[in-house]
């Protein structure tokens, strides 16, 4: 898939010489040290602004500014611009993990306990999310985003020091044993993990140590073809 990209996007190093991150032709190209996660909340807010919230309409006071998930992050709402917003905080707080059209109707609803009970049932509705392998609630109407790739295929994973090994109970972070739980329930993950045009890993690197660990040979995948890794 392409994402959203602004016409022009420029970040240099610490010294200000050299571009970490720029568009060329179309293309977002980051270095391999760059936080993706990161650099998609500031891609967000270069084609959106901080200045009004894309849910209330309101002016956003800069303590208030945030990014919100369009589909939560509980129900494997990827860190990419075509699913993220800025929001104000009381917007962001008041959808929580619901989806995009249960917080419409959530914001119609005037009684406190009506409102709780609604949370409470779209809780249940949203379980089936965490079984769907296919990720087919990420894209309604639209392209599919998600597919599952050989872990084997993925690069750049040698490349990554910030997750645990996972072979012990002692090294096992708190991000493995989360992903350890949930497939242990689910028998699937939680989040897709994203790979850029040429498939250099971005986001995911935990939920990979896991699948190799665990001897898992596929893996869900978001492919960005708009986006690539360089050195």
């Amino acid at each position: 898939m392409n994402i959203i990209l602004p016409e022009n996007f420029t970040r240099y190093d610490e010294r200000g010489r050299k571009k970490v991150v720029f568009i060329k032709d179309g293309i977002l190209y980051m270095r391999n040290d760059v936080s993706f996660k990161a650099l998609m909340r500031d891609v967000t807010y270069a084609i959106y602004g901080k200045k009004v919230c894309k849910c209330c309409g309101r002016p956003i006071l800069a303590n208030w500014l945030t990014i919100d998930h369009n589909i939560p992050q509980d129900y494997g709402g990827p860190d990419i611009t075509d699913n993220l917003m800025p929001y104000c905080k009381y917007c962001n707080e008041s959808k929580a993990n619901l989806m995009p059209d249960q917080h419409l109707e959530y914001l119609e609803l005037k009684n406190q306990k009506e409102k709780l009970d609604f949370i409470k049932k779209c809780r249940v509705e949203n379980e089936k999310f965490r079984y769907d392998k296919e990720f087919l609630h990420l894209c309604k109407g639209k392209e599919l985003w998600v597919k599952q790739m050989d872990v084997s295929k993925i690069r750049g994973i040698n490349n990554q020091v910030n997750y645990s090994s996972g072979y012990s109970d002692h090294h096992k972070g708190t991000k493995y044993k989360k992903i350890e739980k949930f497939y242990s329930k689910y028998q699937n993950f939680q989040k897709p993990i994203i790979v850029d045009r040429k498939k250099h890993l971005l986001g995911g690197y935990v939920t990979v140590n896991f699948a190799q660990n665990n001897r898992i040979l596929k893996v869900p995948v978001i492919i960005i073809e708009n986006i690539e890794v360089f050195y």
